[in-house]
């Protein structure tokens, strides 16, 4: 890899490993570019027809740096004024809809009337440029969110607005939460506010909604939207103010889950509870189905106290509102996969304890297929906070672990076909970094991107991985599992090699089996980088 690195700028640099009887990956680096000084990296996106575009905003000031996706070179760079920013102007994100049309979002409040307001700017990705500007969505009240600083002297509310699609992406939901009315949890009523909108961003409908519980009680956990433009929350009730996860008196858990339907025939909402029994839950996701049906994927534990992990929950949402089982309901981890690429003490551990849990495990992916059969991928994450004493002064010091990906294939039918392990460890102190994976997926399979040490690339089943540290180099990985479980693992390049930095999670899917993303050369100078399955 070494020649690569020599290879001229204006040059395409194009690199393919492969193993015996796996896919093999084409790798390709485009032109540099460097965002101006004191610039906010804003997005990145695009598609293989359209082309690829960054934007970065200073001020009143948007960047566009276009790229052409096939050559990965820089085909145009455009500022663009923004005299109706204000000192409260905060860029959102870019929101697209099946890789056709990009919508930058930015939002802005009114101190003097308490007036939020949400805009967008459409980006014409083929020419670089904003076709259509600073176009208001809507407008509302005050709304919560979180405190950041704004300069040296002041700041502004930030995270106000979460952004959701249906399945099919041709919709999209809009939601916010209302300051509270009330200071005290146990008093106020959360108002929540839903916005819909069409992928042309024409509103279908929208409304603001009082939660049937006070703060106290209920917590806000996801949103979703079906095909019909109807609307979903997904919310964590306790029993009582006190909070607490586990009854006294009877040993079940003491709190369930809900999910409230929202339509726009009705301020009427519908509520569907979740019944896990004496099972607890740890994480919960929504996420509409092939056949607009809604579905809960759920991770569960028979203990209350812990952050163990039994296996998996799934319920479904039909259209009137009624909540089921999805076909078995409960998916318990194989304890055969489990005993893979760990230490023999662990292996032991896991053999003898009928009630084994798996620890410190997160949600990454949930996918319903147009089979109705469902993916997901999970991953071990913890975060490790201790303080010391230098000098008599407290320093305070995260670690952030992430670690072995699981992921698992329920068919159509509800059988568990299989679950896979992949290992890995990854350690570092500046939050995600280099860390965790990208997952994108075709009809051929799932796809894994993420940085590993070298020495995990042929780890047998009885030996566990070595760390991959955040910031020091490392070796980019795309491990694929076929539909039929089969398990393939490619090396891309090193990094040290390259003297560039890769951050998988700002990977994205352009174009069937291929992703997308930057490398970061330098603080503010990057590299375009493409990789394809072949």
């Amino acid at each position: 890899m070494k020649y690569l690195a020599m290879l001229p700028v204006c040059l395409l640099s194009v690199v393919t490993y492969a193993q015996k009887q796996s896919t093999k990956f084409t790798f390709k680096l485009g032109d540099e570019y460097e965002l101006p000084r004191k610039t906010e990296d804003l997005a990145f996106f695009g598609n293989q027809k359209d082309g690829i575009v960054n934007l970065s905003l200073k001020d009143d000031e948007l960047y566009i740096t276009r790229f052409d996706a096939q050559s990965l070179h820089k085909t145009a760079e455009q500022k663009i004024e923004l005299p109706e920013a204000t000192k409260n102007f905060t860029s959102e994100l870019v929101v697209n809809f099946n890789d056709d049309n990009y919508y930058w979002m930015h939002s802005d409040w009114d101190k003097s009337s308490e007036t939020e307001m949400l805009y967008y700017d459409k980006i014409d990705v083929t020419a670089g440029k904003i076709k259509d500007a600073n176009h208001k969505l809507f407008q509302a009240t005050r709304m919560a969110g979180t405190l950041v600083g704004n300069g040296l002297y002041s700041a502004k509310v930030v995270g106000k607005y979460r952004y959701n699609y249906n399945a099919e992406r041709s919709k999209l939901l809009i939601s916010y939460r209302l300051y509270p009315e009330q200071k005290s949890d146990k008093k106020n009523f959360d108002k929540i506010g839903l916005q819909v909108f069409d992928d042309k961003m024409n509103k279908l409908w929208g409304g603001e909604f009082t939660m049937p519980y006070t703060e106290a009680i209920m917590d806000n956990s996801d949103f979703s939207l079906d095909a019909k433009g109807n609307a979903y929350m997904l919310a964590k009730v306790y029993d009582s103010d006190s909070r607490r996860e586990r009854d006294k008196e009877t040993g079940n858990p003491a709190y369930h889950y809900e999910v409230l339907k929202f339509t726009k025939e009705s301020k009427k909402i519908i509520s569907a509870k979740i019944n896990l029994g004496d099972n607890y839950i740890r994480e919960a996701t929504l996420i509409e189905s092939s056949l607009n049906e809604m579905i809960v994927a759920c991770t569960y534990s028979k203990k209350s106290k812990g952050n163990g992990t039994d296996g998996i929950f799934l319920a479904s949402l039909n259209q009137e509102g009624i909540l089921a089982k999805y076909r078995e309901g409960y998916y318990e981890f194989p304890g055969e996969e489990l005993q893979k690429f760990e230490s023999s003490r662990t292996k032991r551990k896991i053999e003898n304890k009928e009630d084994f849990e798996l620890p410190n495990l997160r949600v990454r992916n949930v996918i319903v297929e147009k089979d109705g059969s469902v993916f997901f991928a999970c991953e071990e994450y913890k975060l490790v906070v201790s303080t010391s004493n230098f000098n008599g002064s407290i320093r305070t010091t995260y670690t952030y672990y992430y670690e072995d990906i699981y992921a698992a294939k329920i068919d159509a039918a509800g059988k568990f076909l299989w679950m896979r392990k992949i290992p890995k460890k990854q350690r570092g102190t500046a939050g995600t970094g280099t860390m965790s994976f990208k997952l994108i997926s075709d009809e051929t399979g799932y796809y894994f991107l993420y940085l590993d040490n070298i020495h995990n690339m042929n780890l047998a089943e009885d030996e566990t991985p070595k760390y991959h540290i955040d910031g020091a180099g490392g070796q980019v990985i795309v491990s694929k599992i076929t539909s039929d479980g089969t398990t393939t693992k490619e090396l891309l390049f090193d990094t040290r090699d390259e003297d560039i930095m890769i951050y998988p999670t700002n990977f994205y899917k352009i174009n069937g089996n291929q992703f997308i993303g930057r490398a970061r050369i330098k603080k503010k100078l990057f590299q375009p980088v493409l990789i394809t399955s072949k």
